[in-house]
């Protein structure tokens, strides 16, 4: 299954790079236009870093509310990319040259991964009681980063069986946490060592280009060039992250569908 979800995950992407940026790319442009527009504006305002109360560590109420509009478009975008990526690897359904939907799929969608969120928080939050206590108790403030890596071993496979709900509801065939956790029997590990594999090679090449970047900011017109070229590339490599991960997603409920329809066309014999 390791394989399966790996080879169909790559050909996926690289073999339709066209439709790749279809999806994401109007999305990634809004985003990109809108947090420069939160810069120019909050950015330009004189006493904006502080409150009324002279305090530089809290926060102002413009640049909260232009964090907390960045993060509602994220999740938006997050759905509708997903949603359009997932109707097409199992579907066919080729998005627009402008990809910009948002209607009642998305929302259900962003529902889904809500629930599924605190679903972890609520999995994590006595883990993180508990290696929190025994750090206390043993002096050891290493201890708990070291239990809560432990925990998440083991728990991060069951967690995201849960997240085949979202393919499921991005083609309108919505299924339960239950279901979609007991549709992933086995898939669990397959899904994360596939995902290293795939993202592993990229995340070294976009901490080169961040490398590259630093180097390059010594000033003058080239270096601005330089950057400018290294920007372009990262946001691709975004690009390619993003619907690697869906398609990690999206590969793993093909493989479940499959299983379920097979078992459903030769039930188990009755010894009876």
């Amino acid at each position: 299954m390791f394989r399966r979800i790996l080879n169909d995950s790559f050909s996926l992407v690289f073999g339709n790079l066209e439709t790749v940026f279809k999806v994401c790319g109007a999305w990634f442009v809004l985003q990109f236009v809108l947090l420069l527009l939160v810069q120019a504006m909050v950015g330009g305002m004189p006493g904006e870093t502080a409150t009324a109360t002279g305090d530089p560590m809290q926060v102002s109420p413009a640049r909260m509310l232009a964090s907390l509009l960045m993060m509602a478009v994220g999740i938006v975008a997050a759905a509708s990319i997903s949603v359009a990526w997932h109707r097409f690897g199992l579907l066919g359904e080729r998005p627009g040259f402008i990809h910009l939907q948002l209607g009642a799929i998305e929302g259900r969608f962003i529902v889904k991964t809500l629930l599924i969120a605190l679903v972890a928080f609520l999995v994590f939050l006595p883990i993180s009681i508990v290696a929190a206590l025994l750090s206390a108790a043993t002096q050891s403030p290493v201890l708990i980063v070291i239990l809560v890596l432990i925990a998440a071993v083991f728990v991060t496979p069951h967690m995201l069986r849960l997240y085949l709900v979202l393919p499921a509801v991005s083609v309108e065939r919505p299924i339960g946490l239950k279901e979609a956790y007991r549709l992933g029997q086995g898939l669990g590990w397959p899904m994360i060592g596939a995902g290293i594999v795939l993202f592993f090679p990229f995340i070294l090449v976009a901490v080169l280009l961040q490398y590259l970047s630093v180097l390059a900011g010594s000033g003058g017109l080239l270096a601005l060039l330089i950057m400018i070229k290294l920007a372009l590339l990262n946001v691709l490599l975004q690009i390619i992250l993003t619907v690697l991960g869906i398609s990690v997603i999206t590969a793993a409920y093909r493989i479940a569908i499959e299983r379920q329809h097979a078992y459903i066309q030769t039930p188990p014999s009755n010894p009876d």
